[in-house]
């Protein structure tokens, strides 16, 4: 494992982030900010007051002396293009690089667009948008589709500047992002800022959204214009009060979400998607898997549970193969259960991080797991099949809280995946380091009530055959889950 941070000076803030890495996967896991308002000595003269040097020099020691305290081995340094709007922005950037012993590189506007785009499409599986990246001096949009940019603009006015300069936002629009006016109605608005994050944190609390993750969160117009409106009907002392929204959020959210507003209404798209990868994530990605400036990620859900499994030192040769037989088992007994397709992946995830919880239920451990790929239903399902083998275990009091985004079908599909995760498992039970002695394949035969499940060895290490002295721990194993599985798929289970 090594470790990488990611030093940034902004004209509003200093940041580090730090992340751990895993090959060509990594985690942030750690992250520090502080404000700093660099850009109103600038406005005022054109120069960075040497107090101002002093505290931005005060923050990165410290910020290094925490990552020197977290073993950090690799060290990312970054200045916005905005500091050179400073007179002496050079013996600034000179002055931060000795403190943290590194060079700070200018990260150009493209490189910064490059760098939001690259976040984001190597964590949200969405085939078409428009990126809204609202910070508070501007606001970014960036179309892509088929995981390439189309267009891209920068437009002058922020989350703090809309109101302060009395930005006419929608002529900017007009001059500067005509092609927003042409785009298909399905593609989705990707909001990547802290104004999208906090609308869709009231947005759940207002809709009573089951689901507390902000990532991959999906909204329309309509559910917008409900929080918009309750929003500007509260003064600041209120709108600090509103949990999970910090103070500077509370302080722009009606400016920022104006601009998403006035973009809404000029595009006319309706969907929305809260993406929760920032430009950090994007730089990560440039130095730690370079290749993904060329070409995404184009299996997120894979990359993810790679990245939770190194987390949290999982058996990934078991894991994957708990997936191979749950497999095996879904597309043998097709006949039985009669789920679509969609379940699958439900399946992949219960079946890889089955092990995720440890000494806590899984349920809640798949929950917090920083999943890509995947809906937060898929998410909740997989959560839910993870949780228990018999039915009389099944924790129906929690599902209710999800009444709004499952259903009955839902509900079958739980109980026939836990089944099949159950059986599974046992299927592997002598998995340990070897493959001694190990299923190779399943057989399945449905004759009348009765389904006749044969696990195929490999006993001879040239041919396969059916063996059942070769897997009489398997065989006792699984045989007592016969009662319950007769109980789900109304058939007695004969195992050979």
């Amino acid at each position: 494992m090594e470790k990488y941070a990611l030093f940034e000076i902004g004209t509003t803030h200093v940041r580090v982030t730090l992340a751990k890495a895993w090959g060509e996967t990594f985690y942030i896991y750690r992250n520090h900010s502080e404000t700093v308002h660099i850009n109103k000595h600038i406005e005022q003269d054109g120069m960075i007051k040497s107090a101002k040097v002093h505290e931005c020099s005060t923050i990165l020691k410290m910020y290094k002396k925490i990552c020197e305290a977290e073993g950090v081995n690799h060290y990312l340094a970054f200045a916005s293009q905005n500091l050179t709007n400073a007179k002496n922005y050079k013996s600034f950037i000179d002055e931060m690089s000795s403190c943290i012993g590194h060079e700070f590189k200018l990260l150009t506007a493209e490189a910064e667009t490059n760098a939001i785009y690259t976040a984001v499409i190597n964590t949200l599986d969405v085939g078409k948008g428009v990126i809204v990246n609202i910070s508070s001096f501007s606001t970014r949009i960036v179309y892509y589709s088929r995981r390439m940019i189309l267009d891209s603009v920068i437009i002058p006015y922020g989350s703090v500047s809309l109101f302060e300069k009395n930005g006419d936002f929608k002529k900017q629009l007009e001059e500067k992002a005509p092609f927003l006016k042409t785009l298909d109605p399905e593609t989705k608005i990707v909001g990547v800022s802290d104004v999208f994050t906090s609308f869709g944190k009231i947005a759940r609390k207002m809709k009573k959204y089951p689901v507390d993750l902000d990532h991959n969160f999906n909204t329309d117009r309509e559910t917008f214009n409900q929080v918009f409106d309750f929003i500007k009907t509260l003064d600041l002392d209120k709108k600090q009060k509103l949990k999970g929204i910090s103070s500077h959020s509370a302080q722009t959210i009606v400016c920022g979400m104006s601009i998403i507003d006035a973009i809404l209404d000029f595009s006319g798209l309706s969907q929305m998607v809260t993406a929760c990868a920032y430009r950090n994530m994007g730089l990560f990605h440039h130095a730690i898997i370079p290749w993904t400036q060329e070409k995404p990620i184009n299996d997120l859900l894979t990359y993810s549970i790679d990245v939770i499994s190194n987390l949290s030192h999982l058996d990934k040769r078991r894991s994957t193969r708990h997936y191979e037989l749950s497999l095996m088992l879904f597309k043998q007994i097709r006949v039985l259960h009669k789920l679509p397709r969609a379940y699958a992946k439900v399946l992949r995830i219960a079946s890889n991080l089955y092990k995720l919880g440890g000494y806590v239920n899984n349920y809640h451990a798949i929950l917090a797991a920083p999943l890509l790929g995947a809906t937060h239903k898929e998410v909740v399902l997989a959560a839910f099949v993870a949780s228990f083998r018999k039915w009389e275990d099944f924790n129906l009091a929690e599902w209710i809280k999800y009444k709004d985004i499952v259903d009955d079908e839902d509900l079958e599909a739980v109980r026939k995946l836990s089944m099949i995760l159950a059986m599974a498992d046992t299927f592997d039970i002598r998995g340990g380091q070897s493959d001694t002695n190990t299923i190779k394949d399943l057989s399945c035969d449905v004759l009348g009530e009765s389904v006749i499940l044969k696990l195929v060895t490999d006993v001879d290490g040239k041919a396969q055959k059916i063996d059942v002295s070769a897997a009489d721990v398997e065989i006792f194993h699984a045989r007592k889950f016969a009662v319950e599985f007769q109980k789900t798929f109304q058939k007695t289970l004969e195992l050979l």
